[in-house]
C-alpha cells in the first residue's frame, strides 16, 4: 500500500500536470488564434500594407472644362505644357540632381523654393514623384531628353496650362485659377499638390467643382530601395464639364472700348513725346497698354472707370458685363510676378474689383421710377398730380436743392421724370414715406444679391426706419427721406441691381433675375404684381426722357424709325456742396479733381416700343449722366441693333 506521502506526491504531480496541460492548451490556442487572425481576419490589412511597400499611387489631374460665350467662343481653355518631375526616394541625392539639371536648363527660383519646401515636408519613406517645375518649354524638354540617360531620377509630364484668350475683356467674369491651398476646403488632397490648380474668383471659382472633373490615379511599382521600376494608369481621369455663358464677346469687346473712351479722344503711346508728357502727369496708368485718352481740354486722362451691363429682359441673361479698369487673368496662369501683383493691389482705381457685381453707388435719379411707382401703387397721387418747383425744398433750417437752380415750375409726374425734377420727388417722398419707398425698391430688385453665378456680390443698402434704428439706434428724419427720394443718402445699389430694376419695369410681368449662364432661366420667374397701367405710364415717361423736348437725354436718342431707347439719367454728388459754394457759383465737373467729380449714370431699355434689352451705365466721377453715360448707352444699343 502507498503511504500517505506517496499519495500526496502523486496528487501534486497530477495537479501540476493538469495545470501544465491547461497552460499548454492556452499557449497553443493563442498561437493558433494568432495564425488564424493573421491569415484570415487581418489578411487584407497586411496585404494592403505589403502593396504599399511595393506600389504607391499618385493623383492625376483631369483636363479642366472650358468656359464659352453664347456663340461658343472660348473664354477660358487649356494649352499643352510640360512639367519636370523628380522620382524621389530617400536614396536620391536631390541637390546633385538639381545642380546637373541647372547646367542644361533654367528653372524659376520660386519653383525651386517650392520644390525644396515639398522635399523638406515629405516624411514618407516610400518613393514619390515630386514636381520640380511646370514651366518647361518644348526646347527645354528637347535639351533634357537627349541627355535623359544622365537623369534616370527625373521624368517629363504633359500638363495643361489655363489660358484666357479674351484676356482683360472678360477677366472679371471668368476669374482665374491658382495653386491649391488649405483654404480650398472642399478638396481633400494634401500630399504633393503643387500641380493642382483651383478656381479663385469669377466663374472659375463658382463652377470649380464642375470644371475640375474627376481625378485619375497612377500606380508606380517600386523596388525595396524605393526605385520606380514601372508605372501604369490605375484609374482614368474624367475631364471637367464645359460652361456656356450668356455673354456675347463681340458686344463685350465693343462695350469696353466705348465705355473706357467716354467722351474723350484716343491717343497712341508710340510717340515718345506723348510718353514724356504722360510721365509728367500724375496718377496716369499706362503700363501694359498702347493707347490713352485726351479730354476736351487736351489733357491726358485715364480710361473711364465704372461699369456697364446689358441684360435680356425676357430671361435675365447677361450679354455684357464691363468693369473698368480690368485685369488680364493670364498673368495668374504664369506664376504671378510680385511686381505685377503689387501694381494691381496698389492701383488706386482697384482693377481687381468687379464693379458690376460688387461695386456700390448711390443711384441718384435713376431710381425715381421706383419712387413714382410706390406713390401710384398706394394711391397717394395720380398721373396728373402736380407740384411746384422753384429750385429748392426747405425743411426746418435745411434747404434741399433741385439740380435746376431756378426750378422747373409746375409739373406733373411724367414731366417730373422727363426733366428729372428733384423738388417734385422731394414732395412725393414726404407723402409716401421711406418704408413704402423701400418696399417698392425691393420689389424691383434693389437691396438683393440674387443667385447670379459670381461668389463676390454686394447686396447694397435699401434703408428704412427699422434699418436705421437697428444700425444707429436713431430715429429716421424727414431730411433722410428727401435724400432717399432722389437716390442719395444711405441708399446704395450695384449696377447689376439697377439693370434688374429696369428689366422688371420693361418686362412688366415678371420679377426677372439675372444669370450669366445660357438657357438657365426658363419659366422660373415670380409674377411682378405691379399694376400694368402704372408700369406703362412709367415706361412712357422713360421714353420722354430720350424723345421729349425737355428730356434730360434728348441729345442722345438713337434716331431710328424702328429702334429707339427709353431711360433715365442720374448725376450723383460725391462731395457735399455748401451754401457758400452755391452762392459763389458751382465749379464745372471737368474743372474739379477727378475724385470730386459727380458719378454719371444712365439706365434704360430698347426698343422702347417692344423692350428686349436693359442697360446700366455707371461712369465713376464721369460728371453728368445725360452728357457722359447716356451717349455710351445709345452707342451700345446702336451696335446691338445695327443701326
Amino acid at each position: 500500500m502507498k503511504n500517505k506521502s506517496q499519495k500526496n506526491l502523486e496528487k501534486t504531480i497530477s495537479k501540476r500536470f493538469f495545470l501544465l496541460s491547461i497552460f499548454k492548451g492556452v499557449v497553443v490556442g493563442s498561437i493558433g488564434w494568432r495564425f488564424f487572425d493573421l491569415q484570415m481576419i487581418e489578411n487584407r490589412k497586411y496585404e494592403k500594407l505589403s502593396d504599399n511597400n511595393q506600389f504607391n499611387f499618385h493623383m492625376i489631374p483631369p483636363e479642366r472644362g472650358r468656359i464659352l460665350d453664347r456663340k461658343m467662343r472660348l473664354l477660358a481653355g487649356n494649352m499643352d505644357g510640360f512639367s519636370l518631375v523628380l522620382k524621389w526616394n530617400k536614396n536620391v541625392n536631390v541637390d546633385d540632381v538639381i545642380k546637373r539639371i541647372l547646367t542644361i536648363v533654367n528653372i524659376n527660383q520660386k519653383d525651386l523654393n517650392n520644390f525644396y519646401e515639398e522635399i523638406k515636408s515629405n516624411k514618407k519613406s516610400f518613393a514619390e514623384e515630386i514636381l520640380i517645375t511646370k514651366k518647361l518649354s518644348q526646347k527645354d524638354v528637347s535639351k533634357l531628353a537627349v541627355r535623359s540617360i544622365e537623369f534616370p531620377e527625373v521624368s517629363f509630364l504633359m500638363t495643361k496650362k489655363r489660358v484666357y484668350p479674351q484676356g482683360i475683356i472678360a477677366g472679371h467674369i471668368t476669374g482665374y485659377v491658382g495653386p491649391y491651398s488649405e483654404k480650398d476646403s472642399d478638396i481633400k488632397i494634401k500630399p504633393n499638390t503643387a500641380w493642382l490648380e483651383v478656381g479663385k474668383t469669377g466663374l472659375e471659382q463658382f463652377f470649380d467643382k464642375d470644371l475640375r472633373g474627376k481625378f485619375g490615379r497612377k500606380r508606380n511599382e517600386v523596388t525595396s530601395k524605393g526605385h520606380i521600376i514601372a508605372s501604369q494608369i490605375y484609374e482614368n481621369t474624367i475631364a471637367g464639364n464645359d460652361i456656356q455663358t450668356s455673354l456675347d464677346m463681340g458686344l463685350q469687346a465693343f462695350a469696353i472700348e466705348r465705355f473706357e473712351r467716354g467722351n474723350n479722344t484716343l491717343i497712341s503711346l508710340k510717340n515718345d513725346n506723348i510718353k514724356k508728357q504722360i510721365k509728367k502727369t500724375k496718377n496716369i496708368n499706362f503700363d501694359g497698354t498702347d493707347y490713352l485718352y485726351k479730354d476736351k481740354k487736351n489733357r491726358i486722362v485715364n480710361p473711364q472707370s465704372g461699369s456697364l451691363i446689358v441684360m435680356d429682359i425676357e430671361n435675365g441673361e447677361i450679354l455684357c458685363s464691363v468693369s473698368s479698369p480690368g485685369y488680364d487673368p493670364n498673368i495668374f496662369s504664369n506664376d504671378l510676378d510680385i511686381n505685377a501683383w503689387n501694381n494691381l493691389k496698389n492701383n488706386s482705381r482697384s482693377p481687381l474689383l468687379n464693379r458690376s457685381m460688387s461695386g456700390v453707388y448711390p443711384p441718384g435719379s435713376t431710381i425715381k421710377m421706383a419712387v413714382a411707382l410706390a406713390a401710384l401703387e398706394h394711391g397717394i397721387i395720380d398721373y396728373n398730380t402736380k407740384f411746384y418747383c422753384n429750385g429748392l425744398k426747405e425743411i426746418g433750417s435745411s434747404s434741399f436743392h433741385c439740380w435746376a437752380k431756378d426750378g422747373h415750375g409746375k409739373l406733373n409726374l411724367m414731366e417730373a421724370i422727363e426733366q428729372s425734377c428733384d423738388v417734385y420727388f422731394y414732395e412725393l417722398g414726404l407723402k409716401i414715406g421711406i418704408d413704402k419707398i423701400a418696399l417698392m425698391m425691393k420689389k424691383l430688385g434693389l437691396g438683393q444679391s440674387y443667385d447670379v453665378e459670381i461668389n463676390s456680390k454686394s447686396k447694397g443698402v435699401v434703408p428704412n426706419i427699422k434699418w436705421k434704428l437697428k444700425r444707429d439706434g436713431l430715429q429716421w428724419s424727414m431730411g433722410e427721406t428727401l435724400n432717399a427720394s432722389i437716390g442719395q443718402g444711405y441708399l446704395l445699389t450695384t449696377p447689376l441691381q439697377l439693370t434688374t430694376m429696369v428689366s422688371r419695369i420693361a418686362n412688366g410681368n415678371f420679377s426677372i433675375t439675372p444669370t450669366l449662364i445660357m438657357n438657365k432661366n426658363q419659366n422660373r420667374f415670380d409674377l411682378l404684381k405691379i399694376n400694368s397701367q402704372h408700369l406703362d405710364f412709367v415706361k412712357k415717361s422713360m421714353e420722354k426722357v430720350v424723345t421729349g423736348i425737355n428730356g434730360t437725354a434728348r441729345k442722345y436718342k438713337i434716331g431710328s424709325k424702328k429702334i429707339e431707347m427709353a431711360g433715365k439719367t442720374g448725376t450723383v454728388q460725391v462731395v457735399r456742396i455748401s451754401e457758400a459754394e452755391r452762392e459763389k457759383g458751382l465749379i464745372k465737373n471737368e474743372d474739379r479733381p477727378w475724385k470730386k467729380r459727380d458719378h454719371a449714370l444712365f439706365v434704360g431699355y430698347a426698343p422702347a416700343s417692344k423692350p428686349k434689352y436693359a442697360i446700366t451705365v455707371v461712369v465713376e466721377h464721369g460728371g453728368s449722366g445725360s452728357s457722359v453715360a447716356a451717349p455710351i448707352a445709345r452707342d451700345i444699343f446702336k451696335y446691338i441693333f445695327k443701326v
